[in-house]
């Protein structure tokens, strides 16, 4: 038997996806997703999947009051919660700020 038939997929839950600019009016977007119990962050260039990746270092969470991106929910809150307490740490703490919530439930007619 092949080792790869014992693999289980990752189990993955999209928490937000947020279109940013920064004060020179680049974009780049920053998902959250909860996989295997872990909160993940991507970052990358543009508001397109096919923009260059960049390091969380870059949003400079932090550099006004000290905050930064959380990586548990210890506070208990809900997604809404969680997603609203991020962006208002991008939008009072960071370099960037937060210009679109692109939605992340997917809805059929």
């Amino acid at each position: 038997m092949k080792i790869y038939s014992y693999i289980q997929p990752k189990k993955a839950m999209k928490i937000f996806h947020f279109h940013l600019e920064d004060s020179l009016k680049g974009k780049s977007t920053l998902i959250c997703e909860l996989i295997d119990g872990s909160i993940i962050y991507r970052f990358f260039t543009g508001t397109a999947s096919s923009g260059g990746s960049l390091a969380l270092d870059n949003l400079q969470v932090g550099f006004k009051f000290g905050g930064s991106l959380p990586v548990d929910n210890k506070r208990r809150l809900s997604k809404r919660e969680f997603t609203d307490f991020v962006k208002t740490l991008i939008n009072t703490d960071s370099v960037f700020r937060v210009i679109n919530e692109v939605e992340t439930e997917v809805r059929f007619a």
